[in-house]
């Protein structure tokens, strides 16, 4: 049995996935946070941080930006000096900040849906216009819609926000959209914000492309945004990273986030520390049962009536086409049915909804098999 078929009871634990069912015979699968352990390395680090007993203020530990650096080395071939590196609490933090800090009052921000709600709420909590453009469909595939995106700019445009891998389509882009992503910036004048914290959940045998490496020229109009938070189960511990070269940038971007955002926690950094130096085994673990979830997941949605899903490239999301369901609450439906997903209109994406399948696959086999119930009721009244 594999560690990740054990079920952790997270019941009575203020977890925010399990608490919104509480006394609910009801599986919760709506937030991107998954139901197994943290790496035995994290879990170790962050014991001998708490045996110390001292939690004062804390600074950025020189192991972790070496470490964090020959990883971004190892990886992606991507070559970034620690001046480059701003450490944030997490990356809704990051993106507020980039949307506060680097547009301008009566400037525009863009984005395709549907996609992660931040990056949809930011502008707004800003104070900038958000420009939207729906992904397009091709053969069945989500693809980027660069097109549409060009004919969307306007003179006041000034960047343009991304999520790749997508959540919660779970597309990882190919070098190809990303190669026209960084010519739409270049050609537009646009600031470019890539949120790509799944980076390390790519299925398939595919590999990752921070859009930093497409185009050299791209990295002076780029904050890239990333963190161990999804892969590494770390969601409430926190910490991530704002990678910005260009030094106007990244002064306006550390400028707006004092007094706001608060220091990286003292246990983020051994955290982040243990995730990128001791866990990669761990990662590539966790890769193939995602990878075999999925498959099972697809393959049982397949069979169901009503009811359809994306390919899943990367991330442990899923995106249900549930369209060609005839009721008026679809999230409520599921819920009767004992499932908890989350409702595709937060998302900019009415009739999906988003299921996630990191957890252990019995819990995976019991959702579906309450989900088909629920549609074959459906389908015989």
């Amino acid at each position: 049995m594999s560690e990740f078929d054990r079920f952790v009871d997270r019941r009575n634990s203020s977890s925010t996935k399990w608490e919104k069912y509480k006394d609910r015979d009801v599986i919760p699968m709506w937030i991107a946070d998954m139901d197994f352990k943290a790496p035995q390395p994290v879990i170790a680090q962050l014991e001998q941080r708490c045996r110390l007993g001292v939690y004062g203020y804390t600074k950025l530990p020189e192991e972790l930006v070496e470490v964090f650096l020959a990883y971004l080395q190892s990886s992606y071939s991507w070559s970034v000096s620690e001046q480059d590196l701003v450490f944030i609490p997490g990356i809704v933090p990051g993106l507020n900040i980039a949307c506060r800090s680097l547009v301008s009052d009566g400037e525009a921000i863009l984005t395709a849906t549907p996609t992660y709600p931040p990056l949809l709420s930011a502008p707004g909590d800003a104070g900038r216009d958000l420009i939207r453009v729906p992904v397009e469909k091709q053969d069945g595939r989500y693809v980027y819609p660069i097109k549409k995106l060009a004919e969307s700019i306007t003179a006041n445009s000034r960047m343009l926000l991304l999520c790749n891998p997508s959540n919660p389509i779970g597309r990882s882009l190919t070098r190809d959209e990303l190669q026209g992503i960084v010519a739409l910036c270049l050609k537009h004048n646009l600031l470019l914000c890539s949120d790509e914290i799944h980076c390390d959940l790519v299925f398939d045998g595919r590999s990752h492309l921070p859009v930093a490496t497409i185009a050299p020229a791209i990295e002076d109009s780029l904050i890239t945004l990333i963190g161990p938070g999804k892969t590494y189960n770390l969601t409430g511990i926190g910490g991530a990273v704002a990678i910005i070269k260009n030094p106007a940038l990244r002064e306006a971007f550390i400028a707006t986030s004092v007094g706001i955002t608060g220091a990286v926690s003292l246990f983020s950094y051994p955290a982040m520390l243990a995730a990128y130096r001791d866990c990669s085994a761990w990662r590539e673990e966790l890769l193939a049962y995602l990878q075999g979830n999925r498959d099972y997941l697809r393959q049982r949605i397949d069979e169901m009536p009503y009811i359809r899903m994306n390919d899943v490239e990367a991330t442990y999301l899923a995106w249900i086409d549930v369209s060609a369901l005839k009721v008026s609450d679809p999230l409520a439906f599921f819920e009767e049915a004992g499932v908890g997903l989350a409702a595709g209109e937060q998302y900019g994406g009415a009739g999906f909804m988003r299921l996630n399948f990191g957890c252990p696959r019995s819990v995976l086999a019991t959702a579906c098999d309450r989900i088909e119930s629920a549609l074959r009721s459906a389908d015989t009244e």
